[in-house]
C-alpha cells in the first residue's frame, strides 16, 4: 500500500482538521488557540491516544531540530501527539512544517 506525501502549513492544519485541547492537562502545550493541544508519550495521555482512531492522531516529531506534525502514529523522533477533530484521509502522509511558522501551527 502506497501512502500519497501531502505537506500543509499550519494554517491549513488548525482549519481543517481542527485540533482537540488535551482535557488531561491544563498545562498542555502546543495552544492552536482553543488551549494546549499536547499528549504526552507516556502514562495517561499515550494510554488516551491509543485509544483513539488511528485516523485523528497525529505526532509532532523533532527531525533534525526542525519541528513538524505528521498524521499518524510515530514513534521515531516523536515529542507528543495531537488529536483532531476531522480523519487524515486513508493513504495520505500529511506533513505539517512549523519551522517557518508565524504562530498559527501552536509552537510550545
Amino acid at each position: 500500500m502506497t501512502s500519497n506525501l501531502f505537506p500543509i502549513d499550519g494554517e491549513e492544519f488548525v482549519g481543517h482538521f481542527r485540533p482537540v485541547p488535551n482535557h488531561l492537562n491544563d498545562n498542555a502545550s502546543f495552544d492552536f488557540g482553543n488551549g494546549g493541544c499536547l499528549f504526552e508519550t507516556y502514562g495517561a495521555e499515550l494510554d488516551h491516544i491509543l485509544r483513539q482512531p488511528a485516523e485523528h492522531v497525529w505526532t509532532i516529531l523533532d527531525v533534525d531540530g526542525e519541528l513538524m506534525i505528521a498524521s499518524g502514529y510515530h514513534f521515531v523522533n516523536r515529542m507528543g501527539y495531537i488529536l483532531t477533530e476531522r480523519p487524515w484521509p486513508e493513504h495520505c502522509l500529511i506533513e505539517v512544517d512549523l519551522s517557518d511558522d508565524d504562530g498559527i501551527g501552536g509552537q510550545p
